[in-house]
Formats: C-alpha cells, structure tokens, sequence
C-alpha cells in the first residue's frame, strides 16, 4: 500500500468521536484528493481508535493511520507532535490539516517546529490553482480586513483550519477503505505535564446560545452609539432571538468578542439573520453566509449586504425595528 505523498488529516477524537472539526476538514480534503487523484488519509493518534477509524472511512478517507500507545491515551502537546513527526518521516505526506481547535493550533505549531517547514494558520479555504501539489491556502488578515492568499515552498504543506467553514460532510457507511495500526516507538519521551485535577466549569451561556439560535440579531456600525446598541439588543431580546455584534462595535469595546459574528468571529447557520446598521464587509459575510434567510437595513443604498442579503430595507435601522418586532412575531406563532 502507497500512502507517500498524500494528503493527511488530523483527526480529534472526543468521547470515542471524530470531533466536527475534523468531520469538515475531511470534507475538503475529499475534495482536494479527487481533484489530485490521491489518497486522503485519516490520521488517529491515542491508544486505540475504537469506531472512530471506521467513522473516518465513512466521511471521506480512504485509508486511516492509528497510532497505538497507552502514553498517548490523552492529548500532550508534546508528545502528540513527536508522533505525528515519526509517521510524517516515514510515510511523507504532501499536506497535512489540522482543525484549529486549542490542541490543534498547539499541535500545529510545534510540528512546524519539529519538521522544521512553514505553517499556515487559522485558514479559510484551500485549493489547488497550478498543475503541480502546490496547495493555495487563504487566510484574513489585519483582523480580519483583508484576505491573503499564500503558497508554501516547504514539504509536508502544513496550515490549521478554522471551524464552521466546510459544513455538509455527510457520512457514508457503505464506504470502504484501509486501516492500518502503527505500534508507536516513542523513543523515550515523555510527557512533560500531568494533569493531577480537573474540574470543569460550565461557560456563562446567554439565553439564546447564537450557535444553536434560530435567529440572530446583529448591530452594527450604524447603530450610531452604545445606547443604540442596547436598543437592537433589547429588539432581539422581545423577538427571543440571540445577540450578536460586527466587528467595529467590538473594537469599539462597546461589546466582548464572543458574540462578534464574522469569520473572525462566530460563524453562525441560523434560519433568519437580521443585519442591523452592518455594510456586509467579507469578513462579516463569510460567517454567516450559511443562514438560510439574511434580512438587511441599512440607510446606504450601496452597502454590499444588499448584494447577498435575501431581503433589504434602504433606511432607518430603528424605525425598521418595530415593523420587523411585529411580522416575526407572527411568524413564530
């Protein structure tokens, strides 16, 4: 079996499943492998996969690396590293993605380091633009303002991808493929911190989570002042939706970043969006371009929300509040 130069797959595993992180980025590299005609490999890392290797099979992989040791039960950054760095010395991959979750983002830094080859963070998408394996990878940056697209002359390609991007990786059961357990020689090392206690805190919840939410109210610039923000969040508050905030009101300081909506931000799927006083800058757009209805107000007949919005009011974004108060009511009963 030939797994040199294909395109790898870090996958997390939580409570015995693939992580939904990993289930996108499985997705995508589906697609990056057919459109190369290569192999998309599912990388597992612990002491035993369980379901999890045949899950991966079922989403997109055609075959699945598991690594086997009881050191590796749980996550250690270090330790997690020197085991992907073996198996990418002995099988070569071209690209490796790694989700950009807390452990990915550790994990992808430091086998930047141990490979010693560049690194591409917190992408947004990824394609192949050439006729050879050289992957253009995209990015925002300057917060967001701006995208970049950037190629890597190094081997593996190596980036962490952002989550809530590559959504709709249906699974397959009928799939077949590979797996191969690879015993893990980890040289002596060892971890370097061991966890003696945990104890989990539950985070503050709001009272519509915005990514569970079926509608979401967002403010923007055009709010014009703090205290014309509290008025669309209480205008989402009387129609029990959840409250949200572009990306000026948060660097405003008018509101924390955890409700910042935006691909900077949240990316939110909610079945209404309503964009209040928002232009509809790409970043804004890209975090929630998977709602399925987006209504917008705005009193620039030119804003680019209107050309992606399903439904626009040119106007006044407080006048336009009451009328909206009343016709989603009516639609909730």
């Amino acid at each position: 079996m030939e797994l040199k130069q294909n395109i790898w797959i870090y996958i997390e595993v939580v409570k015995g499943e693939i992580a939904p992180l990993s289930i996108e980025l499985l997705g995508k590299g589906r697609e990056l492998a057919d459109a190369h005609q290569t192999n998309l490999v599912a990388v597992l890392i612990g002491d035993g996969a369980g379901p999890a290797e045949e899950k991966a099979i079922g989403y997109g992989a055609d075959d699945v690396i598991v690594v086997d040791n009881p050191a590796l039960a749980e996550f250690d950054a270090a330790l997690y590293t020197k085991a992907v760095e073996i198996l990418t010395k002995k099988y070569e991959p071209s690209v490796i993605l790694i989700g950009g979750s807390c452990n990915g983002r550790d994990l992808g830094g430091r086998l930047s380091a141990a490979l010693r080859v560049g690194l591409v963070a917190d992408c947004i998408d990824v394609r192949y633009e050439g006729s050879d394996d050289t992957l253009t990878w995209i990015r925002p940056a300057y917060t967001g303002k701006l995208f970049v697209k950037i190629q890597t002359t190094t081997r593996p390609q190596l980036a962490t991808i952002s989550d809530k991007i590559f959504r709709g990786n249906a699974f397959d059961g009928s799939r077949k493929g590979n797996v191969i357990h690879e015993p893990m020689d980890l040289g002596g090392a060892a971890a370097v911190q061991k966890v003696v206690d945990f104890k989990l805190i539950p985070p503050e919840q709001a009272a519509v989570d915005l990514d569970t939410a079926e509608i979401i109210v967002s403010g923007g610039r055009g709010v014009g002042d703090e205290e014309g923000l509290a008025k669309v969040k209480a205008f989402a508050e009387s129609i029990g939706a959840a409250f949200g905030v572009s990306k000026p009101i948060v660097d405003n300081g008018w509101a924390s970043h955890d409700i910042q909506v935006g691909i900077t931000g949240k990316k939110v799927a909610p079945k209404i969006y309503i964009a209040l006083g928002i232009s509809g800058a790409i970043q804004h757009k890209l975090g929630i371009q998977d709602a399925e209805i987006i209504i917008a107000v705005n009193k620039d007949p030119d804003a680019p929300i209107f050309k992606f919005a399903h439904y626009g009011i040119v106007g006044d974004l407080f006048e336009a509040m009451p009328v909206l108060e009343k016709e989603i009511k009516k639609y909730k009963k």
